[in-house]
């Protein structure tokens, strides 16, 4: 053994011994970073334009939802004229009278209070306002959830991206020593050609995936910040080891199921809208129907002149109940009629369509958890086997029992799985946060710290 070769082992020795070190401890997951999940959630409430449009949009519908319940209430107006008036009067022949005429200005003010007794318009049209309140809450509701679904997602995203990129630029620094070890041992005589351009292959081929990631990561951070509404300079908050976030949820898929159907925020809204659909039939079917109205009315009038040759003033108030019904409109209400009786038609197989999506969505993601579960499991066990097969690897090559070439296979086996255990925890959390939204049990800041506290 020349004197040169005892060195080389030795630095490929400490190369792969940082390497080990290195991964692994990137693997578990031990990192300081700024930003954590519930900043950016509390950031992204304050700042995203989407939910922004989303709230003001329900809350505007909630305001018409509350219109159209006080109309049901009394109705108090106030009215008041100035007019030029001109009289005349021409009496009967036998009455011998000249005509007369008279131009004076009179003053008139008049204050009427009504109030609906019996009126099955306004008063399936004010339950109809009531149903579109509660829509608008759940609109809210629904906003809420997906931008906590959006966060999550994005969040996750550009940890991904950055633990691939970590991945990809540690490879690239091993690979690089591993390629000056293997120079220097082939022009010692040490080291054949084929496992230099090996070596070299790989770390070309590391070095584009490099390139790659870098833009990946590149988007996953403007994404976030879209959301946020402000730029993400800082690097995210990873998982640490804790295994106990991973476990099964609680109850059996027939209680989820069941508990989407009821809980669901889109089952809900299409619900409620089938019954405002109902209450619009029952509205233009009012029209048809006579409306009794309690009102009271006071009117004074304060002409400057009059036949007499003096002004004078009247004071007048009517109380009593009205009762009024339309008995021709051009067959317009017959048409809306037939139109709003078609659309809660609709609105009823609008509730069947969106149960049976749900239902399939939660399935779906339902069966997606637990095989993500299997794969975490799997994962995990495979990143341990590797570590322990490079450090076999590493011993053997150091006593010269092992060719390089094995050492790199485990190394890129290794790189290879540690990356997919990563993103198969952080899968995880994102499908469990959808599969909360599917079943109605996620809200706004519960879930996310759950998650943050496993950060």
């Amino acid at each position: 053994m020349s004197r040169e070769e005892p060195f080389i082992n030795i630095r490929l020795k400490k190369i792969l011994s940082c390497l080990i070190a290195c991964l692994f401890l990137h693997v578990m997951g031990i990192s300081a970073f700024a930003l954590d999940l519930v900043t950016a959630l509390r950031i992204a409430q304050e700042n995203d334009a989407r939910f922004k449009v989303e709230q003001m949009d329900a809350e505007a519908k909630n305001a018409d939802g509350w219109a159209q319940v006080a109309a049901l209430g009394p109705r108090l107006a106030v009215s008041g004229k100035i007019m030029r008036s001109n009289l005349e009067y021409s009496p009967e022949d036998i009455a011998e009278l000249e005509d007369r005429h008279l131009n004076f200005y009179d003053d008139e003010v008049a204050v009427i209070l009504e109030q609906p007794l019996i009126d099955l318009e306004k008063i399936y049209r004010a339950r109809r306002g009531s149903c579109e309140m509660d829509i608008a809450a759940m609109e809210l509701r629904k906003a809420r959830e997906q931008l906590v679904v959006r966060v999550v997602e994005r969040y996750f995203a550009q940890v991904s991206a950055q633990d691939e990129l970590k991945f990809a630029n540690a490879k690239l620094q091993i690979l690089e020593s591993q390629l000056e070890t293997a120079r220097t041992g082939h022009a010692l005589g040490l080291e054949d050609q084929s496992a230099l351009y090996d070596i070299l292959a790989r770390y070309e081929t590391t070095k584009a995936i490099s390139a790659v990631q870098e833009a990946k990561l590149v988007d996953a951070r403007e994404a976030l910040s879209e959301t946020l509404g402000e730029p993400v300079l800082e690097e995210l908050k990873g998982l640490d080891e804790e295994d106990s976030f991973f476990e099964l949820l609680g109850n059996d898929f027939e209680y989820w199921l069941q508990t989407a159907k009821e809980n669901n925020v889109d089952c809900s809204i299409s619900r409620l809208q089938s019954e405002a659909a109902r209450l619009d039939e029952k509205i233009s079917m009012g029209r048809f129907l006579p409306a009794l109205n309690f009102f009271v009315e006071y009117e004074r009038t304060s002409p400057s002149d009059d036949l007499n040759g003096y002004g004078w003033e009247r004071d007048r108030t009517d109380c009593g109940i009205k009762l009024q019904m339309e008995l021709l409109s051009g067959g317009r209400d017959l048409a809306d009629f037939i139109a709003r009786e078609k659309r809660y038609r609709a609105a009823k197989q609008r509730i069947v369509a969106t149960q049976r999506s749900i239902v399939r969505q939660t399935t779906a993601t339902w069966n997606s958890l637990q095989r993500i579960l299997v794969s975490i499991e799997a994962y995990k066990n495979a990143v341990e086997a590797n570590r322990k097969s490079l450090q076999i690897k590493e011993e053997n090559f150091k006593e010269g029992l092992q060719p390089m070439l094995d050492v790199l296979n485990v190394q890129r086996d290794f790189f290879i799985v540690s990356n997919r255990y990563q993103n198969a925890r952080y899968s995880y959390i994102t499908t469990l946060i959808h599969f909360k939204q599917l079943v109605g049990t996620l809200s706004d800041t519960d879930m996310a710290l759950q998650i943050d506290a496993k950060l």
